[in-house]
């Protein structure tokens, strides 16, 4: 059986089911984990057809990780750089010490690609020989309802290999998104404000329901608490500490996130979250330790109205899209409009900035007004709010990004 040329490392959540998509579009893939009972349940897991699929012997190519092939009976070897994925634990030092290894095991055809989610790609590629066979290639959650895969290039990686990745990410079934290397890329970026807003508005009297209702009238798929759970309390926690130590002025961290994780509430796979699961059906209230970690860490709280709640999330993540705009991170709202549909499943898509066009430059500047002294996510630069006060909010923006 002819070996395939992708090979994706680390069958956590995110990594098993970056290996469904590929099995959903057909694509042959190796598996592999330093746990070898990890490597057999995710095989068990995928429950693959033998009519279709191939299954090898478990092997070792690359030292302390074990691997199996998956190949669909009709594969034939390709003429594509075959391509690594690693989806391990969001820590610099272990991500630069795989791939030390891998770079001494793999040919030098080989591209690496990194699905941090948090990680700068060049912090990563630094401590490797050759630097420009490393690039980003970031899946979502969940990542078999995402489209999208931010595809994030340093300085040093090759054109070639840029082209190779963008092309892999299309071969899948996803939509490539190629972006700048600065912290938290496109979609964290925005995410990390508008998750660590609603554990603030949690903490300060707003409701898990209103908070959900908000999400759901902006046009996001779930309550930005229960997304919470299904990244994982500690990967988001790694997340938003990278935001905040980029970005220290734009944000007051929640202290709810760490109390959760000291509290044993990993998310939806490891235990509950802000809300409980059976069987993957989520509690309709929050939790009960979620609860007593947010009475906790109650401060200042007054009743909220649902459309306070709501300009809140949704205007956290309307001012960093301007920001990282004007930083370069993306060129342009087109961008931004699919990190929001294919990275978080904004719907209706291609609409997120229309949404605050309809909403008008006069009522965001109020709404902004009143909710900057409860959080630093709503202080927006005083150039931005100078742009509202004589164009649309898009036309603010683009402006704001060209320099005014």
């Amino acid at each position: 059986m002819s070996r395939p040329d992708t090979l994706l490392v680390g069958l956590g959540v995110v990594g098993r089911a970056i290996a469904k998509v590929h099995l959903a579009a057909n694509v042959s893939i190796t598996i592999g984990d330093v746990d070898a009972e990890a490597l057999e349940s995710c095989v068990e897991e995928l429950d693959l057809d033998p009519s279709v699929w191939q299954i090898a012997s478990p092997r070792s190519d690359i030292e302390g990780i074990t691997m199996i092939d998956l190949s669909h009976r009709d594969f034939v070897t390709s003429d594509a750089r075959p391509i690594l994925i690693e989806s391990i634990v969001e820590r610099l030092q272990v991500k630069q010490q795989f791939f030390q290894r891998v770079e001494r095991c793999l040919g030098k055809d080989w591209i690496l690609c990194s699905n941090t989610s948090t990680l700068r790609i060049g912090d990563i590629a630094g401590s490797l020989n050759d630097p420009s066979r490393l690039i980003g290639m970031h899946f979502f959650m969940p990542v078999t309802l995402r489209d999208a895969v931010e595809v994030i290039p340093t300085a040093d990686t090759s054109a070639v290999n840029l082209a190779a990745v963008t092309e892999h990410v299309r071969r899948i079934d996803r939509s490539p998104l190629v972006v700048a290397d600065s912290p938290g890329f496109i979609v964290n970026r925005m995410l990390s404000p508008y998750l660590n807003e609603a554990m603030l508005l949690l903490s300060q009297g707003a409701t898990a329901e209103q908070i959900e209702q908000a999400a759901l009238r902006f046009g996001m798929p779930l309550s930005p608490l229960e997304l919470i759970d299904l990244i994982g309390s500690r990967t988001m926690f790694d997340a938003g500490r990278v935001y905040w130590q980029s970005f220290p002025t734009r944000i007051d961290p929640s202290p709810m996130l760490p109390a959760m994780i000291k509290k044993g509430r990993g998310g939806r796979f490891s235990g509950g979250g802000f809300y409980d699961y059976v069987d993957g059906v989520r509690s309709t209230t929050l939790a009960a330790a979620a609860m007593e970690i947010r009475d906790r860490y109650s401060r200042n709280t007054r009743v909220f109205g649902d459309d306070e709640v709501l300009d809140r999330l949704r205007l956290a993540m309307w001012i960093e899209s301007a920001l990282l705009l004007r930083e370069g991170v993306a060129q342009t709202l087109e961008q931004v409009e699919i990190a929001m549909a294919g990275g978080l499943g904004y719907r209706p898509r291609g609409e997120w900035y229309a949404s605050f066009d309809r909403i008008g430059s006069d009522v965001i500047c109020r709404s902004i007004a009143a909710a900057a002294a409860d959080s630093k996510s709503l202080q927006p630069p005083a150039e931005l709010l100078e742009l509202l006060s004589d164009h649309t909010p898009s036309e603010s923006i683009v402006r704001f990004a060209r320099g005014g």
